[in-house]
């Protein structure tokens, strides 16, 4: 069941010296919060990292790692980082998300001009893995947490990106606002050859 809110009114890649994981993030145009929205033009909208307002916004943000070469393969997953600084939500400028690199803002809407049992849907969809030259990293050793300050539900959930292949994350109702913040790890479960490793996931919100 879909809870609408109200806003309070105060508001990679490896190395044997080192190993940096560089996964990019973009958004296809087209505590966590659901908020209900003033029904008008049929639009929607979608940010993922930092954002622009009702507006694209062509910015590609990256999270990343490093790993020393004795850390390599350990087990023991690492914490991510992001180039994103979005922390305010682009809908009322409310702060959702920790700075200083540690979360990804992922947010969007879909407005009808009137009430409709029409749905949007939020799919991420990734490639079978991180690249560097002939070697590779599974994506899903990439996954993600999800919260938002001041609302500590997933209404964008946790999980870890699909391997080559595509991830239903959610259904925005008509005329909502859903928004979370991201915080990624990368589980480093098995030794991997010295690089650079990259790959893009590809964020979408798409309606019939």
């Amino acid at each position: 069941m879909t809870q609408f809110l109200s806003r309070p009114l105060a508001r990679a890649g490896l190395d044997w010296t080192g190993f940096a994981l560089i996964l990019l993030l973009a958004a296809f145009p087209a505590q966590a919060w659901v908020l209900s929205i003033t029904p008008g033009i049929r639009t929607v909208y979608l940010a993922v990292g930092n954002a622009t307002s009702n507006a694209a916004n062509a910015t590609v943000n990256q999270v990343s790692t490093t790993l020393l070469a004795s850390e390599v393969g350990s087990g023991v997953a690492k914490a991510m980082s992001s180039n994103s600084t979005q922390v305010n939500s682009p809908y009322d400028n409310f702060n959702l998300c920790s700075g200083g690199g540690s979360q990804v803002y992922v947010g969007g809407f879909f407005r009808m001009p009137a009430a409709s049992a029409t749905s949007a849907v939020l799919q991420v969809q990734t490639p079978a893995g991180l690249t560097s030259g002939i070697y590779s990293i599974p994506f899903n050793q990439v996954s993600w947490t999800s919260t938002a300050l001041g609302n500590a539900a997933a209404d964008i959930p946790a999980g870890s990106f699909v391997s080559g292949g595509t991830l239903f994350l959610r259904n925005f109702a008509a005329n909502s606002y859903v928004e979370n913040c991201h915080t990624f790890s990368y589980a480093n479960a098995s030794p991997v050859a010295a690089g650079t490793y990259t790959g893009q996931a590809l964020y979408t919100l798409t309606a019939p």
